[in-house]
C-alpha cells in the first residue's frame, strides 16, 4: 500500500459547491470548520470536522496544512499507462471522486458519486501491465440497482464517457432516487 496521497482543498459537503472550500474556524474550538459557501446557500457556516470525515470515501484522509483544510487521496500507483490515467482523469470529471486501492496483482480505481443517490463502482488494473482489465458501474434506482460491465480498455473508457455528473448533494435526504433527481435547482 502506498503512502503517498494527493492534498487538495477539502470542498463543503454540503453544499456541494465546487468553489467552496473548508478552513478551519476559531483558534479556541479546532473541531469546527467555517465554508465560505454555506450561507449564500441558507445553511449554517459552521461544519463539525467529525462530520466532514464521516462524509469522506475511504482511504481518503483529511488533514489541516496551513490553515486549509486538505483532503488526501492515495496516490496512483507507478507503472499505470498514459491511457489508464487519462481514463482515472475522465472519472475525476464526471464526479466520480476515484480513489486508488493498490495490490500485488490488481489495483482497484473505487468510484463513488458525492451523494447516495449517485453512481458507485470500481476499474481494476493490472498492477505489472498498468492496463485496464475490467470495470462495475452501479446506477442507483427505488427499484433494483443496476449495474453495467465493461472488459478492456476502450469499452471501460465508452462505459465511463456515458456517465453524467451526480447532481445529487452529499448528505442527501431525499426518500428515492426519482425524488432526489426531480428536485428543484438550488
Amino acid at each position: 500500500m502506498t503512502d503517498t496521497y494527493i492534498w487538495k482543498p477539502a470542498t463543503c459537503y454540503v453544499c456541494a459547491d465546487p468553489d467552496s472550500r473548508l478552513a478551519s474556524g476559531d483558534s479556541d474550538r479546532p473541531d469546527i470548520l467555517i465554508c465560505n459557501r454555506c450561507p449564500s446557500h441558507g445553511h449554517p457556516p459552521y461544519r463539525d470536522l467529525l462530520d466532514v470525515a464521516t462524509a469522506l470515501t475511504p482511504p481518503q484522509k483529511l488533514t489541516m496544512r496551513a490553515d486549509t483544510l486538505m483532503v488526501g487521496t492515495p496516490a496512483e500507483p507507478d507503472g499505470l499507462t498514459p491511457y489508464t490515467l487519462g481514463v482515472a482523469n475522465l472519472a475525476e470529471s464526471k464526479r466520480l471522486r476515484p480513489t486508488w486501492r493498490t495490490g500485488k496483482v490488481t489495483h482497484t480505481l473505487v468510484l463513488s458519486s458525492p451523494g447516495p443517490h449517485g453512481v458507485s463502482g470500481h476499474v481494476t488494473v493490472g498492477a505489472r501491465s498498468g492496463k485496464i482489465l475490467r470495470a462495475l458501474l452501479k446506477y442507483p434506482s427505488d427499484s433494483v440497482t443496476t449495474q453495467a460491465n465493461a472488459t478492456g480498455t476502450n469499452a471501460v473508457r465508452e462505459l465511463l464517457a456515458g456517465v453524467s455528473p451526480s447532481q445529487c448533494p452529499p448528505n442527501c435526504d431525499a426518500p428515492t432516487v426519482d425524488t432526489c433527481l426531480n428536485r428543484a435547482p438550488q
